[in-house]
């Protein structure tokens, strides 16, 4: 299914277009939003965000990821995204600039996501992992119904250190469990 965007009361969630390479650059560029992300490069560039957001484009037209940013009145606040299908099942993560922590963002971004994933892609269940020591996204996770999966170790090749990570799983609730 091609998406085009998802609304919920207070967002708009999107496939990125180029003009939105200053927004995410800037918004990114955080020392405090990237220690918790894996694998995103800092100093974050427009080169980086160009790369990002044609990727981005290009996956979502052959429907093998879904990034997605978030915008709030006009306002870019973070990014989402469905990736590594396999099978009935995806991973999604997520982000906002440390402005927009503690409004309530992530998480209904995240349940919207999930109704997408659930609803028009009819995955059965889908993951989420968190470095540990991030309190707010565990919250999120919760809030959205996820359950401990199991902790893993993930290598940072931007940060170049081995991370603690706990996955999170959340089944497709409308599907009988055996």
């Amino acid at each position: 299914m091609l998406m085009k965007e998802i609304r919920t009361e207070r967002l708009l969630i999107k496939t990125p277009e180029i003009d939105d390479k200053f927004e995410l650059t800037q918004l990114i560029n955080d020392k405090d939003v990237i220690k918790w992300l894996s694998d995103i490069p800092f100093p974050y560039t427009l080169n980086h965000a160009e790369e990002f957001i044609e990727r981005s484009q290009e996956e979502t037209l052959k429907q093998e990821s879904y990034n997605l940013m978030i915008f709030h009145n006009g306002k870019m606040l973070g990014g989402i995204g469905l990736r590594d299908f396999y099978n009935e099942s995806c991973q999604v993560g997520y982000w906002l600039g440390k402005q927009y922590w503690g409004n309530g963002f992530a998480t209904e971004a995240v349940k919207s996501v999930l109704d997408f994933g659930f609803g028009q892609l009819n995955l059965e269940e889908i993951y989420a992992s968190y470095k540990i020591g991030n309190e707010g996204s565990k919250r999120v996770l919760m809030k959205c119904g996820f359950q401990f999966y199991r902790e893993k170790k993930e290598f940072d090749s931007v940060l170049l250190k081995e991370e603690s990570l706990i996955e999170m799983i959340k089944k497709d609730e409308s599907i009988k469990q055996t």
